[in-house]
């Protein structure tokens, strides 16, 4: 706001001296006045927002962000059965952080997350060949354009650049499992680098399919899902800490034998909720 005012003197000055002077019109005065303060109204309110405003409640947040205009139908459409989730994960970010939505496909969280941050950044990360696959071209582009605190990052999960500055929050949105179906990965290796672009004491929020007991990563490719205990001990061996395991997402009946985009099951699926941090 402070920013919009030192604009706006600059340009009025000029004008309030030459009235001074001559006879300039009133109206061309008036319009520059009315102006100037449009402008400061305008940064003023984008500073009130209530998602940003100082003391702003989690129900606050999560109800500004997801009314905002700009988002595709086809993210609103979304919203009811993903409310769980985005709860769980904006009570973890914050105005001015810096994060990196990883898998984030057409950016339904990337969209979210570009509000919660407020003047933070949103680093909205896909691999090409997802890109290419599922014809995400458009979508992201068109959220880059509407979202300038949204870069697009389209790299492999293991080439992800490491961050001039570090993050303070990650979040891997039911895509933790899809990592382990890149040719080459290395999940020690992968976990290391996402520790190392985190600033210290920075979060990595996890949500994803939960398999059948003893399953670990077998059912990666072939259902989906991911065994809770292997997510726990990759991040654990990779130096982070466990700061929560939430059962927000939990669902016990879900049939952890189906592949998760079973008609039967779809969009009710037994998630992990885990939050790790760089200590």
């Amino acid at each position: 706001m402070k920013k919009a005012f030192f604009l706006s003197a600059f340009f009025l000055w000029p004008i309030i001296n030459f009235g001074r002077n001559t006879m300039v019109s009133q109206r061309i005065l008036c319009l520059a006045l009315a102006l100037s303060f449009g402008a400061l109204s305008g940064a003023a309110m984008a500073e009130t927002a209530p998602e940003c405003a100082p003391g702003a409640t989690l129900d606050t947040r999560v109800e500004a962000v997801l009314a905002k205009t700009d988002r595709p139908a086809n993210q609103r459409d979304n919203d009811a059965h993903r409310l769980s989730e985005t709860r769980f994960v904006l009570s973890h970010v914050k105005p001015g952080d810096h994060v990196l939505d990883m898998g984030a496909g057409q950016g339904y969280a990337s969209m979210l997350l570009s509000s919660a941050v407020c003047s933070g950044q949103v680093d909205s990360q896909n691999p090409q060949g997802w890109v290419d696959g599922y014809k995400m071209g458009p979508a992201r582009d068109a959220m880059a354009a509407a979202r300038p605190n949204v870069h697009l990052l389209t790299a492999d999960f293991g080439k992800i650049p490491t961050p001039a500055v570090p993050y303070d929050v990650i979040f891997i949105g039911t895509v933790y499992h899809d990592t382990y179906n890149e040719k080459g990965h290395d999940a020690l290796m992968l976990d290391k680098a996402l520790l190392a672009a985190l600033k210290p004491g920075g979060l990595v929020i996890v949500t994803d399919h939960a398999t059948v007991a003893g399953a670990g990563t077998t059912a990666t490719n072939s259902l989906h899902r991911i065994e809770k205990a292997s997510v726990l001990a990759d991040f654990k061996a990779a130096g982070f800490e466990l700061v929560e395991d939430s059962k927000a997402l939990a669902n016990p009946a879900d049939d952890h034998t189906k592949i998760v985009f079973d008609p039967q099951v779809r969009g009710k699926t037994d998630r992990m909720a885990l939050v790790f941090k760089r200590p």
